[in-house]
């Protein structure tokens, strides 16, 4: 008998390891894999009438199509073959996607039409499909998997066929495929965090990742989507993971697709809702990728952009209630990117929602009281111009902004404040006591009660709610020298109330390791005692941590320099690729100051072993007239000279100058090979440009470049 059971065990490992095909394959449930049956019978499945407390003209719209659907359904349960089941597949296709397409009713309509889909089995062979037919049924299966995940179908994949999806995501070279399975992935990122984790542990997020690199504007769209939905329906704990795949650097190429705006937008969304997260806020701005956001917001036109959403049948009905959910927190975080995004996504929204006489959606889900609250305080013009923009649009009164230093308001100013939140009965009250922002910063409950006569405990509540936003937002930078109010925000944005009450005590951030708790409770009337215990255990972790300077005998692998006005963007992008591929870079990516940044800058160019020089458009034009080397590219050229680095030049719409034009100090770079920077073949680029970073030096004409000087019948012809 343990011989029959050692014999059978060893035949179940190897029809295991047949089954891979050399790649570890998911487990299939029985259900999907024996949902071939849908195709061979059933029939006779009494089709399901129209829920009688659906809308009119939805149900109009529904008497019409169904019969359609059933039809197409039973043509291909009876399907003979693969191409009578194709056909069959493709007119269901069409039906959907006719529903996604129609005006006002398209959610309403395609969502009735997916759970038919579902219920009589058409998703379990979907699955089934993507799981045992030939390529092109599958292509076909897929497609029209994508066009039905409503939140329902959502569900039964993540508990019957998630393996199906990631098996396929495993096959990431075969384009056919490609499209529908990024697609699908894109959806299935918004279903749970569990589904999320699963996803990413299992190979999902490392295909969209991949897929990042191509080329295909529509994988490249739902990559970008999916990696927004991830971030947003995710959880704090799997934007640690996609941070530790290195999510963030691989956002930065999609926010350079030039072609499509829809692939940046989301790309930007993506970033920006990782940046929300404290504990991974770092590692997202270290990747550079924030920083494109709000000058991409600032250039598009929102209203122009609905139109082109209006116009795709992926795009046409907009975003879901939780879709729009999930963008407060966005409107009520501290950093400016992730209102300015929240602001125009709303903005293209409110376009599509008024069309379909859909703005109560806004209200509903908080999203009004939100950019209210920006309008009244965001420091951005053009945040705060969009949500303005929205209001009007949905029909919503437009606040007036608040002037931000609180503290140095007159009564006047307390007055209209008062106007705006809706407490004019206590007008005169506040008036004839002449209270003015010091005063109102600092004003308790009692004296609200006592002395400014607001009697109900409950309005006095609705006050102290408007008063601790004002104190949220407030701009403190005429009495906060230490810059207090920005350190209690980086602990939690709600802290930042805090601040004339630590002020008014004599309390700054270099005092602020010293106080008790006892003195936070009594003196600064910080009263949540959870409150106080983080503000001083960040305090003390601030004084004894050791402080980290980034020094110059630490020494990088490459020196990135370019000309600010015309080689950022490219200066960046090589940032990552390089980083991407291990390599450690310096790149002046902060404006500082010459005075405080010239010793740290030349010391950079020293330590580094590679000097890596973006020449753009112009670059080398300050160069010309500085004898004294006083321009920065001028100064970072001698000096990678004059230490003998492997200087790699990359080139970009660049025309080299007459040698003769330059100061002498600096027309050495001028024999070095330079790499003509493509923007349609980047990895062959960077690839090229690894081979000179991996030894062969820049000044070997072996080395094969053909946009050197070395190589040209006269300087100035490429």
């Amino acid at each position: 008998m343990p011989m029959v059971l050692i014999l059978l065990v060893s035949l179940y490992k190897l029809c295991r390891f047949f089954a891979m095909s050399g790649a570890e394959r998911l487990v299939v449930p029985e259900c999907v894999s024996q949902a071939g049956s849908w195709a061979g019978g059933g029939s006779s499945r009494e089709h399901r009438e129209v829920s009688p407390g659906v809308n009119t003209d939805v149900r109009a719209a529904l008497d019409r199509i169904l019969p359609a659907l059933h039809q197409a359904i039973a043509r291909a349960k009876q399907a003979a073959g693969p191409a009578e089941l194709r056909r069959a597949i493709a007119e269901v296709f069409q039906l959907v996607e006719e529903a996604w397409g129609m005006p006002t009713l398209g959610r309403d309509v395609a969502k009735v039409l997916c759970d038919v889909i579902r219920l009589e089995g058409g998703l379990d062979l979907l699955l089934n499909l993507l799981y045992t037919a030939e390529l092109e049924t599958k292509c076909q299966a897929g497609k029209l998997l994508e066009q039905i995940l409503v939140a329902e179908n959502r569900d039964r994949i993540a508990r019957i066929g998630l393996g199906v999806i990631l098996n396929l995501a495993k096959e990431r070279d075969v384009p056919q495929l490609a499209q529908s399975v990024s697609g699908i992935l894109e959806h299935m990122f918004k279903h749970t965090e569990e589904t999320c984790f699963q996803l990413i542990s299992d190979g999902g997020l490392d295909a969209i990742l991949y897929w990042c690199r191509w080329t295909d504007p529509i994988v490249l769209r739902h990559c970008a989507m999916a990696l927004a939905n991830c971030a947003m329906y995710g959880g704090q704990a799997n934007q640690r993971l996609m941070i530790e795949k290195r999510t963030a650097e691989w956002l930065f190429p999609l926010v350079f697709s030039r072609d499509d705006e829809l692939i940046r937008l989301h790309a930007c969304l993506a970033i920006t809702v990782l940046a929300t997260n404290k504990e991974i806020e770092k590692e997202v701005e270290r990747s550079g990728t924030l920083a494109l956001v709000e000058p991409f917001i600032a250039s598009l036109d929102p209203e122009q952009f609905a139109c082109e959403m209006l116009g795709s049948s992926d795009n046409s009905q907009g975003r879901t209630a939780d879709d729009l959910q999930r963008l407060v927190p966005l409107l009520d975080s501290s950093r400016l990117e992730a209102q300015c995004i929240a602001a125009f996504y709303l903005c293209t929204e409110a376009a599509i929602k008024t069309r379909q006489k859909k703005t109560k959606i806004f209200s509903e889900t908080g999203a009004t009281q939100s950019l209210k609250r920006v309008v009244c305080y965001s420091t951005s013009s053009t945040t705060s111009s969009l949500a303005k923009k929205v209001l009007r649009m949905i029909g919503e009164e437009v606040p007036r902004r608040i002037l931000p230093t609180v503290p140095n308001w007159k009564p006047c100013e307390v007055q209209t404040w008062l106007q705006q939140i809706g407490f004019n009965k206590y007008c005169q009250s506040f008036l004839d006591h002449q209270v003015d922002g010091d005063i109102l910063l600092r004003l308790t409950e009692e004296e609200l009660q006592e002395d400014l006569g607001m009697d109900s405990s409950i309005t006095r509540k609705r006050f102290f709610r408007e008063l601790t936003e004002l104190k949220t937002f407030a701009n403190y930078s005429t009495c906060d020298r230490s810059n207090l109010a920005d350190w209690l925000g980086g602990i939690d944005p709600r802290f930042r109330q805090y601040t004339y009450n630590l002020l008014t005590c004599g309390i700054n951030r270099n005092f602020l390791h010293r106080v008790t708790e006892q003195q936070l409770q009594e003196d600064c009337h910080i009263n949540t005692g959870f409150h106080r215990v983080r503000i001083l255990t960040a305090a003390r972790e601030t004084l004894h941590s050791p402080i980290t300077l980034q020094t110059a005998s630490n020494g990088t692998d490459v020196f990135i320099s370019y000309r600010r006005s015309t080689g950022s963007q490219l200066a960046s992008l090589l940032k990552v690729h390089l980083q991407l591929h291990g390599f450690s870079v310096f790149i002046d990516v902060e404006k500082l100051e010459a005075g405080k940044f010239e010793d740290k800058l030349i010391q950079s160019v020293m330590s580094a072993r590679n000097f890596v020089l973006v020449l753009s458009p112009n670059a080398l034009d300050k160069c010309m007239g500085d004898p004294e080397c006083k321009d920065w590219v001028h100064k970072e050229i001698v000096t990678a000279l004059n230490s003998g680095k492997n200087i790699i030049p990359v080139t970009d719409h660049f025309e080299w100058p007459d040698p003769e034009t330059l100061p002498k100090d600096m027309r050495a770079v001028l024999k070095f090979n330079g790499i003509k920077w493509s923007h349609e073949y980047q990895e062959a680029t960077i690839e090229k440009i690894i081979r000179f970073l991996q030894g062969r030096s820049s000044r070997d004409s072996s080395a094969g470049s053909e946009n050197g000087l070395d190589c040209l019948s006269s300087p100035g012809q490429t």
